[in-house]
């Protein structure tokens, strides 16, 4: 019974030189030079203080100018035949900025498959993971599209010197060769859907139309100006060239279009997330689905940083429902750096406690300070699994091994926060200690000391709680004394 008050005295003592070790050197630093300051302070310093406080300024003295306040420049005394000399005003000085914090740096996130069988679900594992630590205002994810941007896109020179001549032939009456001359420019306008815009091709519709109309034939113009409308749905036969006979055969077209049952298309590609534009315009990431269209071939563009842009006509049927699915092909850089993540999921250095080359390699490629990879696996039920390491290839740590089912929220989101945590410097891997205690608490000298203390304690008030007789029989020591 008497033991237990000493041990909770020292254990109190062992709480409290922990928690004081933040606040103890500034209020030692504030209390010595407060001494200090006394100390060098004389009686006559002391008077002649007292004396400044309680003179008053003269009514006709302007008190001093805020410290905030613009300061005047301040004239130089010269002699009399001498104009005043002003002196320049001293330039502010530039506000200091902040330090990035020490975890600050970009984010590489890969996903490989175990196997061929698993790269769908590795490429949505990537997305996810992407698109969960992007939204963590503290992360900042590799910009793939910068790092890797899509090739140039192809020339369209061939297409357009294709309808100045088409469009020769037709000023010139020839209606039939410029009707050839379209075709084979809008043959070649569809070879690249990506680069052509939508206006362009629809307007090269409208002359094959006309061409047609002018050479006797109305179903082909009909067809001819129905396309247009499918590519370019605004555009309208520019009044100055076409007389009021193609106007009439194009409105004829639009209605005739505009009572067909509409179809659905679904679109999705691999990995998701990729941009959907759709005659020009915007309508979502993938994957989307059911959207209502009229019948016909539609233009369809699908983008992704770090992927070649991939697009396609997709003919759409009346009262049907259609479905688009892509995979997408990287970019020469990803691919490489994809290639180099898949021998790391392989490497015997996944399982070293020491930074693999392969991993620093990838940091530099990708110029990262993190590296996130998650190797994924799927059963033959379609069941999917997923493990992911960390390494901060500046610092050399890790984070080993963090489990979870991508299928599940919860699971996901539990690894996400590890990741999270690990990349903000909040969870030092190896270390049983919060990151944010002060950096003299992780060493190992310190609680050694702090023990020390402790043990020392306990014994003086053991010592001191005793009566006064010998004390050798307690302490192992029969011919001790006190």
């Amino acid at each position: 019974m008497r033991l237990k008050t000493p041990l909770a005295l020292s254990l109190a003592l062992l709480l409290g030189t922990a928690s004081g070790v933040t606040e103890a050197a500034p209020r030692r630093g504030s209390s010595a030079s407060a001494r200090k300051a006394k100390k060098k302070k004389t009686p006559a310093t002391e008077q002649s203080a007292t004396v400044e406080e309680s003179t008053e300024t003269p009514a006709s003295e302007e008190p001093p100018p805020a410290a905030d306040a613009p300061v005047a420049p301040r004239t130089t005394l010269a002699p009399a035949s001498a104009a005043p000399v002003e002196a320049a005003p001293t330039p502010p000085e530039p506000a200091a900025q902040p330090a990035p914090p020490t975890w600050a740096g970009s984010v590489a996130v890969l996903a490989v498959p175990s196997k061929p069988q698993a790269t769908p679900s590795a490429a949505r594992v990537e997305t996810d993971l992407r698109a969960a630590l992007g939204a963590r205002a503290e992360v900042r994810l590799v910009d793939l599209g910068a790092l890797f941007p899509p090739p140039p896109p192809a020339s369209l020179a061939p297409g357009d010197a294709l309808f100045d001549e088409g469009k020769g032939l037709y000023d010139n009456l020839d209606p039939e060769a410029a009707a050839k001359k379209f075709s084979e420019a809008v043959a070649f306008y569809e070879r690249y859907p990506v680069e052509t815009k939508p206006e362009r091709l629809a307007r090269v519709y409208v002359f094959l139309g006309a061409s047609r109309l002018l050479n006797g034939d109305t179903a082909g113009a009909q067809e001819a100006f129905t396309r247009a409308q499918l590519v370019a749905p605004s555009l309208q036969p520019e009044s100055e060239l076409f007389g009021q006979d193609v106007h009439d055969a194009f409105n004829a077209a639009k209605v005739a279009l505009s009572g067909q049952p509409r179809g659905t298309l679904s679109i999705d590609s691999v990995p998701s997330g990729a941009q959907v534009v759709m005659k020009g315009e915007r309508l979502g990431t993938t994957p989307l689905k059911d959207v209502e269209l009229a019948p016909g071939p539609h233009p369809v563009v699908l983008t992704l940083p770090g992927y070649v842009p991939f697009g396609v006509f997709q003919p759409v049927a009346p009262s049907q429902r259609g479905e688009l699915r892509h995979t997408l092909v990287p970019t020469p850089g990803l691919a490489a750096a994809r290639s180099l993540a898949a021998h790391v999921s392989t490497s015997r250095s996944l399982g070293s406690d020491t930074l693999p080359p392969e991993v620093a390699e990838l940091g530099e490629k990708l110029g990262a300070r993190y590296v996130v990879l998650a190797r994924v696996e799927q059963d033959r039920r379609g069941r999917v699994e997923a493990v992911l390491d960390a390494w901060d290839v500046q610092l050399k740590h890790r984070l080993r091994g963090v489990e979870f089912n991508p299928d599940e929220p919860r699971s996901r989101e539990k690894a996400v926060r590890k990741v999270q945590a690990f990349l903000t410097g909040q969870q030092v891997p190896g270390s049983s200690l919060p990151v944010a205690l002060p950096a003299v608490m992780k060493k190992p000298w310190f609680w050694a000391a702090v023990g020390g203390v402790a043990a020392a304690t306990t014994a003086g008030i053991l010592l001191a709680s005793q009566p006064n007789k010998p004390l050798g029989a307690r302490l192992g020591n029969f011919g001790a004394g006190w």
